[in-house]
């Protein structure tokens, strides 16, 4: 197996990235996207796994070394980035504004990967700021008033949970005296301290009402954006949770509990609202919200009873490589949706699409269904009183995500094709589908019983389709309309399709007179209407230090136990 050194993992996008600045090397590079996440995907697979590697003169002392968790969350993240880089190369193939995008996703996909290999706050916190800051460039490409809206609302929440993660980990070092991100998890550090940190976390994974930006953001991007931010960015957010909450240490009720409500409130919010919706990707991300809320109801669970946490682990990395696969299939499937006709190959690509879906339900044969069967029988060790409503929560996650995937598949197939739409976005959104029908959950698990198919299994997915079945009949039998409401639940009745007058407008600035002074004021209207564009120079330059900050010294071998770390003065 190659080896890959640890800091070339997040650096690789980086030196691609700084290609884009020489207009001659921009078509190279723009074709090299998609090759970005290779050093990822090789050290995730690696065999025996890189050594860590410390670097004093980075930030405050940084650390990076890949744990198992980290290995398999690399893995499907790579994968999931290489396959919406392809797709992307060829849907904005002939976008003006392409080379954005791609600056952007290249950006994002640096801070993805670089928190998953992170080992202490200040790495880790960079890396996540990044990801979550280059994201907003991605959910505001198409520059339509809804993507400056979900834009407005995905970097409000954005900020306001970088800021909690901040303060979080700013006082967990405090307490602990230890810049290591397991330190979080020690019992030294006040409960003030996790829950800043968790509620910054929670946002990025989505929990309710932690959520509202996530519909606005999915149904504004992009299509390959969406498909990485549902399936690798969301999974950040649960990363995240697992390192720093004291899992398998001593019982915290009173958090399992909280975490509990909200993972319930999302399981019942989702299917409410995904299925009135009228937009496909909204309604698929409605349905990411009901999945991220099933794995937070799996860390409840571990709050709740210590000694369940290997179990719970095990099939929580499960149950997110199998969405993560899943969904970013679905939403890399709208493209190939719209560049079809709908004759023939309308038909089949809807029924490919059953595929992803089906694993999402958690149908026997499929990933999820092996998934949540992991989780299932991880629940057995919840507290008691507990199991009876665990049970419910897993049928109504299961029916509820089996709805909206009929309503989703329903959407797609009722759209317009798109003639500007290239024939080739169908072939990345192909190679991903091959990784769903292999499943990932082939290997048994020793905790899971792996008994025949019973009819409580299929029970969710059929029901489902009766009650889709009846629903389609009673709407063309009568005149029932629901109206379809705006993604992002009450932010999306506070959105304006034109800017409000202002209350109090102060007089525009004398200047002098010249043939110049119309170009002057034009430009001037032009910067206060798109404030993004200054942020992403920001996020340019940041990324330009970022790289600087990254190219290592020569190492020196130092003795450290069994094994040699590489380590810079």
């Amino acid at each position: 197996m190659i080896a890959i050194p640890l800091w070339l993992v997040p650096a690789a996008p980086l030196v691609l990235l700084l290609a884009f600045v020489l207009p001659s090397m921009r078509g190279v590079a723009r074709n090299l996207v998609p090759l970005a996440a290779l050093p990822a995907l090789l050290t995730a697979t690696a065999t025996p796994g890189p050594l860590s590697v410390r670097l004093e003169w980075l930030l405050l002392g940084s650390e990076f070394s890949l744990s198992d968790t980290g290995a398999a969350f690399l893995f499907f993240s790579s994968l999931l980035w290489g396959f919406a880089g392809w797709q992307a190369l060829r849907l904005l193939a002939d976008d003006r504004h392409r080379d954005r995008f791609f600056g952007c996703f290249l950006l994002a996909m640096t801070g993805n990967f670089g928190l998953l290999v992170a080992q202490d706050m200040a790495s880790f916190y960079s890396f996540f700021s990044m990801m979550s800051l280059a994201s907003w460039g991605l959910v505001l490409h198409g520059g339509g008033a809804p993507q400056r809206f979900a834009g407005r609302v995905y970097i409000t929440f954005a900020v306001a949970g970088e800021v909690a993660l901040f303060a979080g980990l700013a006082i967990g070092a405090y307490f602990t005296g230890s810049m290591a991100l397991p330190a979080m998890a020690s019992d030294g550090v006040p409960p003030l301290a996790i829950a800043l940190a968790a509620g910054g976390l929670l946002v990025k994974l989505g929990a309710v009402p932690l959520h509202l930006w996530l519909p606005l953001a999915h149904s504004a991007a992009p299509a390959p954006a969406s498909a990485v931010l549902s399936g690798a960015m969301l999974k950040a957010g649960l990363f995240g949770l697992m390192i720093i909450l004291p899992l398998g240490e001593t019982a915290s009720p009173a958090a399992a509990t909280a975490l509990a409500a909200m993972a319930l409130a999302g399981l019942i919010l989702a299917p409410v609202l995904g299925l009135v919706q009228a937009d496909a990707k909204a309604t698929l991300a409605y349905s990411s919200i009901g999945q991220m809320s099933l794995m937070a109801l799996g860390l409840a669970v571990a709050l709740a009873a210590p000694e369940s946490w290997p179990f719970v682990a095990a099939a929580l990395i499960l149950l997110a490589t199998a969405h993560a696969f899943a969904k970013a299939a679905l939403f890399l499937g709208v493209p190939a949706v719209w560049a079809s006709s709908r004759g023939v190959s309308r038909p089949a690509i809807i029924l490919a699409l059953c595929l992803p879906a089906l694993a999402l339900a958690g149908m026997p044969g499929t990933g999820g269904f092996k998934a949540k069967e992991a989780l299932k029988s991880a629940f057995a060790a919840a507290p008691e009183g507990w199991a009876v409503w665990l049970g419910l929560a897993l049928f109504c996650a299961s029916l509820g995500t089996a709805l909206l995937m009929m309503r989703a598949l329903t959407l797609l197939a009722s759209t317009a094709p798109k003639p500007d739409v290239p024939q080739d976005v169908v072939f990345p959104w192909l190679a991903l589908l091959l990784f769903v029908g292999i499943g990932f959950s082939a290997a048994p698990l020793p905790f899971v019983d792996a008994g025949v198919v019973k009819l409580p299994d299929v029970l969710p997915v059929a029901l489902a389709v009766g009650l889709g079945l009846c629903a389609m009949v009673l709407c063309r039998v009568s005149s029932l309309r629901v109206e379809p409401p705006a993604p992002g639940e009450i932010l999306g009745l506070l959105r304006q399709q034109t800017a409000p007058e202002p209350v109090l407008a102060l007089p525009p600035p004398r200047l002098p007179r010249s043939r110049n002074r119309g170009l002057v004021l034009r430009r001037a209207r032009t910067r206060l209407v798109r404030p993004e564009s200054g942020s992403l120079a920001i996020l340019g330059m940041t990324a330009a230090l970022t790289f600087l900050a990254l190219l290592p010294d020569a190492p020196t071998g130092e003795l450290t136990g069994d094994r040699t770390v590489a380590t810079t003065p």
